[in-house]
């Protein structure tokens, strides 16, 4: 093995040279990059090589010719570009497949010869490797696709792409892929077919009649016809019929495609989706008096005139199909309308609401779309009849949907901002009812409502929130305990702090907050704060180191430092033994840096 890389070594002593000659590398660098180059060869001929022994490489030879051609840009060097550059090209090419020879199952190699050769330009090459890529790899779909693109982009040669396909298909005849390729293959086939008859001008030979598609078109018919047998998946057909329309002349084919559709998938939400959106769209429909819809499939013009027809559609499918998805498309259409700024934003507006008030009575309306409903009715112009109808719908909703925590939100938002303290609270006591431990947001909102209108009362509705659920505390205690200090005094928040702090569930973020106001304070009461440090170690102390840093910098930076000792001999004692050499790591860098404790933090 050493004499055979001994040999690959000597072979690229007169590409190394020359690019000392030249000036591109100095001679460190030079033995550089060859001790790199020896190390590379060793690892590819050993008995035990790897995938990663050759990937690395490969990206090795790429990094130096990329280097060498920003080496040559700087300095404008010229001489013997394609002699070294095709080299390096060489080699890599050899890499290359030898990597593909020695690991053909990985498809990452290939693939990445493919992409290697279009950048190198060895198109040569890879009509060779693609023959051998679908004998090994024919199991993969990808492969097919891989090599049938190569043909049409890179070798212009749509017949061999077609048989790719066609092949490809006969072994995976469920592969939404490559019906994919095919399809949009005929179809690139009748823009060129057309583009050749428009140049021909009023001579050109008519390839089919008013009634009959085109040769291309019936060819791409096929292919759709195979593809929606073998594939039983509206989503597909769909996006079929959706490539359809990137491409002229294929208002016949897409009309055989609806068609089918109707006939196939009547029962499905998305058929009579994409059929109401391409009436918005303007598309020309197939004639369906005699199906299952009943739409008018005259062209239209008026940008109402489409939105009317998509309306109908949605109507018509709301009617067939009583599911919840059905009403969710339908309205999320409506909202886009809504949404594109435009002409008749009255007339837009009155479907959606039509359209929501429709779902909720078949009681098929999401949560999102009555928080719509309501956003809607909150943006308009107040008058009376909308306020009833605002208050309404937040009613109903939550009625309906009494889980949604952003219903109840809503509406009590809604009658805190109306003044109407009576049915707030009648609506808060049921909503915190129904929702029991997920009403912690409604808690809050009350909290500041009464802070704002009835201050008094805050300490009332703290308590009551404490009691509400034992998982608020963890949010209520901090709130309560600064709002004390803010309103009242230190006094009074140390005071009911004594009483929290000993309340389950036990709150760490109350200690510190309670810590922070106390070192907010004109005179620091060390006393207190040591005592909130010594009740959340004593609480929190046995799986939380930060509780133990924290005491220790706090006693360091402002009580007394002889303390510091006693405290780490506790918590080693204390901590979990998985905790404990993570604790001494921290306290042995602050005691290494004093200078960097910042128990504010």
């Amino acid at each position: 093995m050493a004499e055979f890389v001994e040999k690959r070594i000597e072979d690229m002593i007169p590409e190394l040279e020359q690019m000392e000659r030249i000036k591109l590398f100095d001679k460190n660098e030079i033995r550089g990059i060859a001790k790199k180059l020896k190390e590379y060869e060793y690892k590819i001929q050993r008995h035990t090589k790897t995938k990663e022994d050759y990937l690395r490489y490969i990206q090795y030879e790429m990094d130096l010719l990329k280097l060498i051609k920003q080496r040559r840009d700087k300095f404008g060097i010229a001489q013997k570009k394609s002699d070294i550059d095709h080299t390096i090209t060489n080699k890599m090419n050899h890499l290359y497949r030898d990597a593909i020879f020695k690991f053909q199952d990985d498809i990452r190699f290939w693939i990445a010869y493919i992409k290697f050769c279009k950048h190198v330009h060895f198109h040569n090459s890879v009509s060779h490797i693609l023959g051998r890529m679908l004998q090994v790899h024919q199991d993969k779909p990808k492969c097919w696709h891989v090599a049938a693109r190569w043909e049409l982009e890179e070798s212009k040669n749509k017949q061999t792409a077609r048989q790719f396909l066609l092949r490809g298909l006969h072994i995976h005849p469920t592969s939404q892929l490559l019906f994919i390729d095919a399809f949009k293959l005929e179809l690139e086939d009748v823009v060129i077919s057309d583009q050749k008859n428009e140049s021909i001008g009023d001579n050109a030979i008519p390839t089919g009649t008013d009634d009959d598609m085109t040769i291309g078109l019936k060819r791409a018919y096929i292919i759709y016809q195979q593809a929606s047998k073998c594939i039983k998946d509206i989503k597909f057909i769909i996006e079929l019929l959706n490539i359809t329309k990137e491409y002229k002349s294929t208002e016949k084919l897409q009309n055989k495609i609806v068609s089918d559709m109707i006939q196939e998938y009547a029962h499905e939400p998305l058929m009579w989706d994409t059929m109401a959106r391409r009436e918005l769209e303007g598309l020309i429909q197939p004639c369906l008096s005699e199906t299952i819809m009943e739409v008018d499939s005259s062209e239209q013009t008026s940008l109402r005139d489409r939105i009317t027809s998509c309306n109908k559609v949605y109507q018509t499918a709301v009617k067939k199909i009583k599911a919840e998805e059905m009403w969710s498309l339908y309205i999320e259409c409506l909202i886009e309308i809504n949404q594109t700024a435009g002409s008749l934003p009255n007339f837009k507006r009155k479907l959606l609401k039509t359209a929501l008030s429709q779902a909720h009575q078949a009681k098929k309306l999401k949560e999102k779309y009555y928080l719509h409903w309501i956003n809607m009715l909150n943006v308009e112009k107040k008058d009376e009849t909308t306020e009833k109808k605002l208050k309404e719908i937040l009613s109903i909703a939550t009625e309906t949907i009494p889980s949604s925590v952003s219903l109840w939100h809503a509406r009590l938002r809604y009658l805190f901002a109306s003044g109407d303290e009576e049915e707030a609270e009648t609506t808060f006591s049921k909503a915190t009812q129904v929702l029991g431990e997920k009403s912690l947001s409604l808690w809050k909102i009350k909290i500041l409502h009464v802070q704002a209108k009835c201050p008094e009362k805050t300490e009332q509705i703290f308590q009551a929130a404490l009691q509400g659920h034992p998982n608020f505390a963890q949010e209520i205690k901090p709130t309560y305990i600064e709002w004390l200090v803010l309103t009242k005094s230190i006094q009074a928040a140390r005071k009911v702090y004594d009483n929290l702090c000993l309340q389950p569930p036990f709150c760490l973020e109350l200690h510190k907050k309670m810590m922070e106001l106390e070192l907010m304070q004109p005179e620091v009461s060390i006393k207190h704060i040591r005592k909130c440090n010594e009740m959340s170690t004593l609480q929190f102390g046995k799986n939380n180191t930060s509780v133990w840093i924290h005491y220790i910098t706090f006693e360091m930076k402002h009580g007394d430092p002889k303390k510091v000792g006693e405290i780490h001999r506790r918590a080693v004692k204390t901590l979990e033994p998985a905790l404990t050499d993570s604790f001494i790591s921290e306290y042995s860098l602050i005691k290494a840096n004093p200078i960097c404790i910042d128990t504010d933090t």
